[in-house]
């Protein structure tokens, strides 16, 4: 999930509130990754999390979940973010026309403690890099730990998904209305790419989450090399290579065009609402095809990632 304002802003005319790959995709990435732990990665992750269970009480969004440890643990971040107050955590507001050889800073700022119960400051790349110090850390409680490890998770497929680390004044796509092939209702950018493709797709091949996983990862397998030759933990650098995804796929390819915005923090959401509304764009079979092999190698390349990630860290 993402900005918490948008849920306000928008609820009335999109009904579905929604989260980075929303149910199906964080838990795809999550059991990606857990077919490319090593073994002793794998125990270590399962006895994190049952040392430290998820509070039984809390209320879960995604009620299909696999039975899986790590992909459980997967939406658990957007299901107490407002009680934590990380929602900022989630996502970067890169503006559309930024390149990667600008400074992060302007929309990355340091994370703080919460002060009168406002959201403290930060973005999905510091908030990746506080985590895993926290993962790293012998010293600390198994229950601090394992919070960790569940922020990571989730963090890592977010990273991955292009309007997480994009925005063009919209709140990533969030404050925007286009036809999603014959809804009766407008959607937003952002939900089409978190959940609606995927589950479109999904729904298409009659798949469940781990047999699409499945077919990911033997889809993908001669990728993995290559997606995990770098740091094992290079958040600024996948947040950088998602971005341009965003901006050739998530928004390039749309018909027609929306146009760049010059960063303006004072847009309203209703008004780029509107805007994007008077240029009719409708997403069908043309944009489905173009966009589904992207967000198959976003998922897979997540996966990896996690996977070398907790190989590295929890050996």
């Amino acid at each position: 999930m993402r900005h918490l304002l948008w849920i306000g802003l928008i609820a009335p005319v999109f009904s579905s509130p929604a989260f980075g790959w929303g149910c199906e995709g964080h838990q795809i990435v999550a059991l990606i990754a857990r077919a490319h732990l090593t073994q002793a990665t794998s125990a270590a992750v399962d006895e994190l999390f049952r040392s430290t269970p998820i509070d039984p009480a809390l209320n879960r969004f995604c009620k299909d979940r696999p039975n899986d440890p790590l992909a459980d643990a997967a939406t658990w971040a957007d299901d107490t973010k407002s009680a934590e107050k990380t929602s900022v955590w989630h996502y970067v507001d890169i503006p559309r026309s930024a390149t990667a050889v600008t400074s992060i800073d302007p929309w990355c700022p340091p994370i703080g403690p919460s002060v009168d119960g406002k959201n403290r400051p930060g973005c999905i790349v510091n908030a990746i890099e506080y985590e895993l110090g926290i993962l790293r850390d012998t010293s600390r409680t198994p229950g601090d730990s394992a919070t960790a490890l569940r922020y990571i998770v989730h963090f890592l497929g977010d990273i991955h998904m292009p309007l997480h680390d994009s925005d063009n004044n919209d709140q990533g796509g969030n404050c925007t209305s286009i036809q999603f092939f014959a809804e009766e209702r407008p959607a937003n950018l952002h939900a089409i790419w978190d959940y609606k493709l995927i589950q479109r797709e999904l729904e298409k091949d009659k798949l469940s989450q781990p047999a699409y996983a499945a077919s990911l990862n033997t889809r993908f397998a001669d990728r993995f090399a290559a997606a995990t030759s770098g740091p094992a933990d290079a958040p600024l650098a996948w947040a950088w290579e998602t971005h341009a995804i965003s901006e050739s796929i998530t928004y390039g390819k749309l018909e027609p065009a929306i146009p760049v915005e010059t960063p303006n923090p004072q847009s309203v959401c209703a008004t780029e609402r509107d805007k994007v509304q008077a240029l009719h764009i409708t997403i069908g079979e043309k944009y489905f095809a173009e966009a589904m092999p992207v967000i198959d190698e976003r998922l897979a390349t997540a996966g990896f990632r996690l996977a070398a990630l907790l190989n590295a860290t929890l050996r």
